[in-house]
């Protein structure tokens, strides 16, 4: 056990996710003080962190980073940034000093992260000032959760679950009072602030019928008065065994110009092990439905460190998903959340193999570069192999401002059904207070009336 003292500054959170990038949550513990404990009170295993001289929260994790390297011999290349959006320190700096070389001299001095980390981060920020416009506090975006799949994935601790025609039938009537009751009130209290994207997710999306995806696309349309035609509005078809052509007609129909078709791997024996029922042929086939159909946008996720795959194995993933067209693709490193089941099998597994995901990782930077892609918006979670990244690529032009929007958070995103956490954004104060839904849909349904007292909050109530 390895303890560390830490200055009592009430960043204690902070230094713990750190550790957390080196040592197993076991094998650490974070000590505050408000001073130097007496000579001989630390041993060989504890160590005494930023208790002298200048101690802001930035120089003790460096200080902390670099005792954590000594022990473990590790230098993760994301340094002393543990957040989901490292984007947002990246940009703050860039409006301070309006130079990319400044930002990303300053990235490596503040956090001590890797040149190809920084490289990274002022490609995503190029590309954002070129091709993204408007104020995001000016919109309000939508997001919709459909918490129903077909299975359930090794790796998944999402809001989603397996259920009966009769469950989902009495969900979306339900969710369809919260869009309707929601909707009412944009159009009562929403201070001229137009609607800037509309997403549904899940779970999966299409794991509802035709007739059920055309009735509550319709619902959101009247509720939000909006045109999906005019403007960003998608919809996940992520598993190819719910995708049908008449399933991807009435999408066509109803307006909608952007999906999701998310292989992960295009492996069948990789498949397989995570829990999804579906073969390569079948997205393949998904595909090519899509494309006879014509979407503007199919977006395609890749996992980097699955079970079982070697570099080899995910290069030939993408690959293909870029030869089958895909616009938009967003690489994802493997994070082995609790509540999954790869969890419970094999805590530890994101801690090993790092090699081989770095090597995935590079390989998906170099080629989606070369093939014409752009890096568009980045984010982090916790027990992420390697600590890395998922990153989102696109063709110029082709990226999701709602990605975008969820990951800068300057924008308030109203959430709708069970698992949706949405997003109150308080300019002035450029501070985000978030407003969940329940995850599970029968608490969902149990707690409806709670559900739409929530959402008064979004307007002031």
């Amino acid at each position: 056990m390895y303890r560390f003292y830490v200055p009592s500054d009430g960043y204690e959170y902070h230094y713990a996710e750190l550790c957390r990038v080196f040592l197993p949550e076991d094998d650490f513990e974070i000590i505050s003080i408000d001073k130097l404990p007496d000579p001989g009170f630390v041993n060989e295993n504890s160590y005494v962190i930023g208790t002298s001289g200048s101690h802001d929260r930035d120089s003790v994790k460096r200080e902390l980073y670099a005792v954590l390297s000594d022990i473990t011999d590790m230098k993760p290349e994301w340094g002393t940034l543990t957040g989901v959006r490292p984007l947002k320190p990246a940009l703050d700096i860039l409006g301070r000093t309006g130079s990319l070389d400044d930002m990303k001299r300053s990235l490596k001095e503040l956090y001590l992260i890797a040149d190809s980390k920084a490289d990274l981060l002022s490609e995503i920020a190029e590309y954002q000032t070129e091709y993204v416009r408007g104020n995001p506090s000016d919109f309000i975006s939508v997001y919709t959760g459909i918490p129903f799949c077909p299975t359930r994935c090794e790796y998944c601790s999402f809001a989603s679950n397996v259920a009966d025609e009769d469950a989902i039938a009495l969900y979306l009537e339900n969710l369809g009072k919260e869009i309707r009751y929601t909707g009412h009130l944009y159009k009562e209290h929403n201070k001229g602030k137009g609607i800037e994207s509309i997403y549904i997710g899940g779970g999966t999306p299409t794991t509802l019928s035709s007739g059920q995806l055309e009735t509550l696309i319709g619902i959101i349309s009247d509720a939000f008065s909006v045109n999906p035609k005019d403007l960003e509005f998608t919809v996940e078809a992520g598993r190819p065994d719910t995708i049908t052509e008449d399933k991807l007609l009435t999408l066509k129909k109803c307006g909608i110009a952007r999906i999701s078709i998310n292989p992960q791997s295009m492996k069948d024996e990789t498949m397989k092990l995570i829990g999804r029922n579906h073969t390569s042929d079948d997205i393949r086939r998904a595909f090519a439905a899509a494309d006879k159909i014509g979407f503007d946008v199919i977006n395609a996720d890749l996992i980097a460190g699955l079970p079982g795959e070697s570099p080899a194995d995910f290069s030939s993933s993408l690959d293909e998903i870029i030869a089958l067209g895909a616009e938009n693709i967003t690489v994802h490193t493997l994070s082995v959340k609790r509540g999954s089941r790869l969890h419970e099998n094999d805590p530890l597994y994101y801690r090993r193999d790092i090699e081989r995901v770095s090597d995935m990782l590079s390989y998906a930077r170099e080629r989606l570069k070369d093939e014409g892609y752009y890096p568009y918006y980045i984010y982090r979670q916790k027990h992420q192999m390697g600590a890395f990244e998922n990153v989102g690529y696109c063709k110029a032009g082709k990226h999701s401002i709602y990605n975008i929007r969820i990951m800068e958070d300057k924008q308030s995103i109203i959430a709708l059904g069970a698992g949706a956490v949405g997003k109150l954004y308080y300019p002035d104060e450029d501070r985000i207070e978030r407003i969940a839904n329940v995850s599970n849909y029968e608490i969902y349904s149990e707690r409806f009336d709670e559900m739409l007292e929530r959402k008064d909050k979004y307007f002031g109530g």
